[in-house]
């Protein structure tokens, strides 16, 4: 993961964090408490989506990094023979 990318996902759930702070304090007025209870959790419901798919984007960049074996070349240096075809 390049550190442009990183720190705009860091950026990112850290905007998040503090929007829902902020409704967070706000779900205080009670005439109001439905609403912004219900814009906190979009808030935080994206930021989680953002966190988990930051972490799966590295996860599959690793993945796609790994040296995939060689199929052939496993079965003939363990001494196996190929079948004899009538």
């Amino acid at each position: 993961m390049d550190a442009a990318l990183q720190t705009q996902l860091t950026i990112a759930a850290l905007v998040c964090s503090v929007v829902a702070l902020f409704f967070s304090t706000l779900a205080a007025f009670p005439g109001l408490k439905l609403i912004f209870a219900a814009v906190r959790d979009g808030v935080l419901w994206f930021a989680l989506f953002l966190i988990l798919g930051g972490v799966s984007f590295v996860v599959w960049q690793n993945l796609q990094k790994l040296p995939k074996p060689a199929l052939g070349a496993t079965a003939t240096s363990k001494g196996a023979q190929s079948p004899v075809l009538p």
